[in-house]
């Protein structure tokens, strides 16, 4: 497993957590909806999105996201590049 170092992490003026990568992504990425875990691959934004939270924290949807991509052989990866736009602390 290839790590792919995340860019950006935001929460977007929906309230959906996005996951943004360095490398773009890859087309195949757009397939992690098939793991029906909420998490999805938006092409233009070249991000993983999870919705607005009701029952869990930000934090706890990133942590899904981490998750959910490495069980199909993602592995996402936070560097000292990575942005956090729009976080709270906690995440």
């Amino acid at each position: 497993m290839r790590p792919e170092p995340i860019s950006k992490v935001e929460i977007n003026t929906q309230g959906e957590l996005c996951v943004y990568l360095e490398s773009g992504g890859k087309s195949m990425y757009q397939h992690i909806y098939r793991q029906g875990r909420q998490v999805c691959w938006d092409q233009r934004l070249k991000a993983f999105q999870a919705p607005r939270p009701r029952k869990w924290s930000y934090s706890d949807w990133f942590s899904h996201i981490i998750s959910v991509t490495n069980d199909v052989g993602i592995q996402l990866e936070v560097t000292p590049r990575t942005q956090w736009l729009n976080t709270p602390k906690i995440l």
